[in-house]
């Protein structure tokens, strides 16, 4: 039988995040910060602020296993904002959590993992859109409203930590299912590097040119929106920036398609050219590439080379992937990253033989055919964690 609990009456504290002053050498503490959180509820503390906070709000507002970490500012178009992430570091160390997040302390009556779990499944399930507001482009989590709102099912205590038992088993087939993914393409890096080097610092001396020089280099464009003419459901895709996804070889589909009189209007390439994300918001996304198996339009903020015989494109594909710093030092460092066709037609890069890159492709390609294997069992295991987890918290 269900038995729905307001969220609020679950948690037994509710502690603001600290910021801090700039860091004493001998005086630092740990902030946890949304970019610590990942998308799956799992801390990455890789890049952990460090920041000068008086003892006693470290003693108020530090971390203990078992918190959940809201976020109270941040989202995006895409994501709602309210990620949460289960806080089981046991390194003997103290953390506190910025102003951005808040720490929800788990009462007596609910199992920490669980509480967890619910408040994940209410963020996927995009229940904090109800709860949003946006001020000065920044996304905002209506804390109390939300809390007092949402309810989660709240079995007996043995019956959550079976629970959470069977859902942190199915997470662990799916995590691992994920590393192997990683492996494989840390193995590619390494046969890459074996081959050719560091492009970096061209550590095998190959002859460098510029990218001008590596085939027809084309800079998108939008056709007139004031003409709706010019966009169709039907005859080419218009690709963005959001088509460029990290650590996937090929464009992803494109949500807006031109017309034939819209093309006549755009650029577009033909398969086996590279489309690189050239303006963006971040630095992170400046460089992000992908190659194109069909023919595409693209706007304004992507470059795209057509490569020449000379180049094999799933070869410039990973070179420009272990080349990406070097990319995002030619653009600008304004508000708006942007590197132009001309600074972008003038990096240089390094050209082996065209053999030796086919070479390193048709190992390429085998990795990637077991890599979709891979993925494609990744994404069943995860429908699987989430059909667990709707059975456990959907409000019917």
């Amino acid at each position: 039988m269900s038995n729905y609990v307001l969220v609020k009456d679950l948690i037994s504290e509710k502690i603001t995040g600290e910021w801090g002053l700039d860091p004493i050498s001998d005086h630092s503490i740990g902030v946890i910060r949304t970019t610590n959180f990942t998308n799956e509820g799992k801390l990455n503390l890789d890049k952990l602020a460090l920041r000068n906070v008086s003892n006693s709000k470290v003693a108020k507002k530090k971390l203990i296993q078992g918190d959940v970490i809201i976020e109270k500012s941040g989202g995006s178009p895409t994501q709602p904002v309210g990620r949460v992430v289960y806080f089981d570091v046991s390194d003997g160390k103290d953390y506190l959590c910025n102003n951005f997040t808040s720490i929800l302390r788990p009462s007596s009556d609910i199992y920490s993992k669980y509480l967890f779990y619910g408040l994940y499944f209410l963020h996927i399930s995009k229940k904090t859109l109800a709860y949003q507001n946006k001020t000065t482009g920044i996304i905002n989590l209506q804390l109390d409203r939300y809390l007092s709102n949402e309810k989660i099912n709240l079995p007996s205590i043995d019956e959550q930590k079976n629970i959470v038992e069977t859902l942190d088993k199915a997470d662990l087939i799916y995590q691992k299912r994920k590393q192997t993914v990683d492996l494989l393409d840390e193995y590619l890096k390494s046969v890459f590097l074996e081959m050719f080097g560091d492009p970096m610092d061209n550590s095998k001396n190959w002859e460098k040119k510029s990218l001008k020089q590596f085939g027809e280099v084309i800079t998108g464009n939008t056709p007139p929106r004031n003409n709706i003419g010019n966009y169709s459901s039907e005859f080419i895709e218009w690709i963005k920036t959001d088509n460029i996804v990290a650590n996937k070889i090929y464009l992803s589909t494109a949500t807006e398609y031109l017309s034939e009189t819209g093309l006549k209007r755009a650029r577009f390439v033909k398969p086996g050219a590279i489309l690189v994300a050239c303006i963006a918001g971040s630095i992170e996304s400046i460089g992000r590439a992908a190659i194109t198996n069909r023919e595409v339009s693209f706007n304004q903020q992507i470059n795209a080379i057509q490569p020449n015989d000379k180049i094999n494109s799933v070869f410039l594909y990973w070179l420009f992937k272990f080349s990406k710093l070097y990319i995002q030092n030619q653009a600008t460092r304004g508000m708006k990253k942007i590197l132009t066709k001309g600074a972008f037609e003038r990096i240089m890069m390094i050209t082996p033989p065209i053999d030796l890159q086919n070479e390193f492709v048709a190992t390429a390609t085998k990795v990637d055919v077991l890599k979709s294997k891979m993925l494609s069992q990744s994404d069943i295991l995860e429908v699987q964690f989430h059909s667990l987890m709707q059975k456990s918290f959907s409000i019917n």
